[in-house]
């Protein structure tokens, strides 16, 4: 019947969630909170869109897609790097293995069968390739992405090596920061530096624009970046004098949308910048051939702030906290406390405190 709505049903014959669009009928599989994720996903497309449309799309579909994508908005290296990785990763799960089919098995298994992933930065760098064009493929058009699938079912799911991004295994020398500067292209280098000065995520420094900029304050206020998130406790991130001339200079030139571009015009994300100085240390003539320090990371410039901060102030780890926008201590002692004990600055305070007898 014409201009009936579409309705979610239990088909009792096919053991499985099913709905009828347009005269298509879709299959969602017996779990029904997938199934209402794909429903909606399908309600919210409708009528936007000519021909029909898959919500449990192959993921090689999604992949090519995505490198359509990467391959306006981004490098050539990046998209030769991601490439081969990815056309890896089908060719192991097999071309007609769907979307909502993948588990984190498949990707355990596959960084498994090759000889080349020893490190933890080599295999976060391969999680994160079969990540983003899920991530992408969820987000809307209108907000950048691809709108093709209505979840990503490894979110969450994949265990990330922790090894080469924690504490002081990751900390970048001056040495290191410097040769980076140095050969890297000025859009990289605004970030190494920011990243350096603030301790701020990489993530958030890849959203930050210039309606956050507060002049009186001297921070960037980004409560709103970070709404539904209960997990984060940032509300600002603290700008010392050495970004103002930087962040000022991004601002005026940026008015719409995020601060930080890469070399093309376009937005970083955190994948860009890790992949970026995985191709410094591994790929270009100039810089190949350097000598650089295992499990380098861009993440690990925050905990290079927290280092420096803790050697120069170990008694005030309550401002530290809130520079790094923790809720608490637990993490700062968690992964710096190895450094307290070397430093007699904290003694001296108590030395000075007055306490009864």
């Amino acid at each position: 019947m014409r201009g009936r709505v579409p309705k979610l049903n239990w088909t009792q014959s096919l053991g499985q969630y099913t709905t009828c669009i347009r005269g298509k009928r879709y299959k969602f599989g017996p779990d029904k909170k997938a199934a209402e994720q794909q429903f909606h996903f399908l309600m919210q497309q409708d009528g936007k869109i000519n021909a029909a449309v898959d919500p449990n799309p192959p993921f090689a579909f999604v992949a090519n897609e995505w490198l359509k994508f990467v391959k306006e908005a981004h490098s050539p290296e990046r998209l030769r790097l991601c490439w081969d990785r990815i056309e890896e990763f089908v060719s192991f799960i097999g071309i007609g293995t769907r979307v909502m089919e993948l588990r984190a098995a498949h990707v355990e298994n596959w960084l498994a069968s090759k000889t080349d992933v020893t490190k933890p930065g080599t295999e976060r760098l391969y999680k994160a390739m079969i990540l983003a064009p899920l991530n992408w493929a969820t987000r809307p058009k209108q907000t950048g992405g691809g709108g093709l699938i209505p979840r990503n079912p490894l979110k969450g799911q994949l265990k990330l090596p922790e090894s080469d991004s924690r504490g002081g295994e990751a900390v970048w020398s001056e040495e290191t920061y410097r040769q980076v500067l140095k050969h890297a292209n000025p859009a990289f280098g605004n970030v190494v530096r920011i990243l350096r000065w603030t301790g701020c995520r990489p993530n958030l420094v890849c959203k930050v624009e210039a309606g956050h900029y507060n002049a009186i304050t001297k921070t960037w206020d980004v409560a709103d970046l970070y709404i539904g998130n209960s997990k984060k406790g940032i509300k600002r991130v603290w700008l010392p004098p050495q970004t103002q001339e930087l962040v000022v200079r991004l601002n005026k030139a940026h008015r719409e949308g995020p601060i930080f571009l890469n070399g093309f015009g376009g937005p970083w994300n955190p994948d860009a910048l890790q992949i970026y100085l995985y191709n410094m240390l591994n790929k270009y003539l100039a810089t190949k051939d350097l000598t650089w320090p295992e499990g380098l990371c861009v993440y690990g410039l925050r905990h290079t702030f927290a280092t420096d901060f803790i050697r120069q102030h170990p008694d005030k780890l309550e401002y530290l906290r809130e520079l790094l926008g923790h809720k608490d201590l637990e993490m700062i002692r968690k992964h710096y406390g190895h450094l307290f004990d070397e430093h007699h600055a904290i003694h001296g305070v108590l030395v000075k405190l007055d306490l009864p007898e």
